[in-house]
């Protein structure tokens, strides 16, 4: 809390402000010249609602503030007479550190307006656990500089959180093997603006590296300035089930550089950049999902890296080569544009990787306008990738897809998708159209193994 200031002119100033930030902690090429004050810890708080930091004095006007470290003074642009005000003083909470702190948990708690750091060994959550077997539970981790909570050991069970308005990402996880993130809501972060290209990018709700066995289930991803659930570096056998990834300014589901995965029933609706992306992953299970309306519906991708590039990686053998991938009953419809449905790409060096992309592909629904855009790319291996018009196509140049459907949209698909209900209307095409479900995911979904399912989303998440 701040009190005691002092009129300046159109500013008001609070005196002898040297809190113990750190301003440089965070890494160039991360910040976008557009937003370039992204980095800094400081935040300002005026009745709750945060003001936007100025890089200099004299730009400081309504629901803004500057710091101005070398007069030690803080700087605001509106009254502070009879409102509340706040102003960040510390990098973080606490951490859980080594074997005694193993199984500790916080429960219920709000915890909010910690300066983290972007740089993620030095106070980089405000909430950071480095010891195994943490829980966390029933929190909201709100407004950070940087990152909401971070996990960098083995066994923790994030469950019925809400990580909101962080500056760069909700939740952080490297090494974090066994993570089980279950019913927690990631919303609105990269609060701050971070860039969201180039080698350094980590913006999402949630972005887990060099991690194995991930459990990711009937989570919401909503909203973020980035990506909504994330899996880079050598991820191996995660589990992504009964989530819903809605509105997030570039992807909602991304497995990159990684290797095994099944991700089912989910609902990806609206990101803008790709419903579900896959880079440079192999034997990736892409099972009864529903994608509506995304920039792109689906992005299959090889990137031009080695898995030589990250030591991690390379123990574990891992190609990072797109291959065996298998498409099984997913639901994927355009109703408001022409763009393709499936994107593929291939940027390894000469000589390509043989094997296509997909090698199972069966029981899907394309559903979009006649005469729009084709149904998209496709690769056949080799760096060869072609053009797809229409499902008689694929199925040509292929072999696959011989019992998926393609039709037009109808206009009212879903039961009650404002109730975040994309089961299929009996008159939907692809209603108890799907190929029997395998009963391993019957079993990881609670259901059971269907001989004809509805294509699509089976269990929506939560419930």
């Amino acid at each position: 809390m701040v009190s005691q200031w002092s009129r300046d002119g159109d500013v008001w100033v609070h005196a002898g402000w040297n809190v113990p930030l750190c301003r440089t902690c965070f890494l160039p090429e991360i910040i976008d010249p557009a937003h370039p004050l992204a980095g800094l810890p400081d935040m300002v708080f005026v009745n709750g609602r945060p003001l936007r930091q100025v890089g200099e004095r004299s730009s400081v006007t309504d629901g803004t503030f500057y710091v101005d470290v070398a007069r030690k003074e803080l700087v605001i642009g509106e009254d502070p007479a009879g409102r509340f005000v706040e102003a960040t003083e510390f990098d973080w909470l606490l951490q859980f550190d080594g074997a005694a702190a193993a199984g500790s948990s916080i429960r219920g708690i709000g915890i909010a307006h910690y300066g983290s750091n972007q740089e993620y060994g030095q106070r980089g959550a405000m909430v950071v656990v480095n010891a195994p077997s943490v829980v966390l539970e029933n929190n909201t981790f709100a407004a950070s500089a940087s990152s909401g909570a971070a996990v960098f050991q083995p066994d923790a069970n994030l469950s019925g959180n809400q990580f909101l308005d962080n500056g760069l990402v909700g939740l952080m996880a490297n090494r974090a093997d066994g993570l089980r993130l279950v019913s927690n809501t990631f919303a609105r972060n990269n609060n701050e603006h971070f860039a969201l290209t180039g080698e350094a990018i980590g913006a999402a709700g949630a972005k887990v590296t060099r991690t194995k066995r991930a459990w990711v289930s009937d989570n919401e991803f909503a909203d973020n300035f980035g990506t909504g659930w994330w899996c880079d570096l050598g991820c191996t056998d995660a589990v992504v089930v009964r989530n819903i990834a809605r509105g997030n300014a570039v992807n909602g589901l991304y497995y990159e550089v990684s290797a095994r995965a099944l991700i089912a029933s989910n609902i990806v609706v609206s990101n803008d950049g790709l419903g579900i992306k896959v880079s440079s992953s192999d034997h990736v299970r892409l099972v009864h999902n529903t994608f509506v309306d995304n920039g792109i519906e689906l992005g299959l991708y090889n990137d031009k890296r080695s898995a030589s590039s990250d030591p991690y990686s390379e123990e574990l053998g891992l190609s990072w080569i797109t291959s065996n991938t298998e498409l099984l009953n997913n639901f994927l419809i355009r109703q408001h544009d022409t763009e393709p449905l499936i994107e593929s790409a291939d940027y390894k060096p000469h000589p390509k990787p043989a094997s296509p992309f997909i090698s199972t592909s069966d029981g899907n629904a394309f559903l979009r306008a006649a005469g729009s855009a084709p149904l998209g790319t496709w690769s056949l291996g080799s760096g060869e990738v072609v053009t797809i018009n229409t499902l008689p196509q694929l199925r040509e140049r292929t072999g696959l897809d011989l019992h998926s459907l393609a039709a037009a949209p109808p206009p009212a698909p879903f039961r009650y998708p404002d109730r975040d209900d994309y089961s299929l209307r009996p008159s939907t095409p692809g209603f108890r159209a799907g190929r029997p479900l395998p009963p391993d995911v019957a079993r990881i979904l609670g259901i059971p193994p269907l001989d004809h399912p509805d294509i699509g989303v089976l269990v929506s998440p939560r419930g």
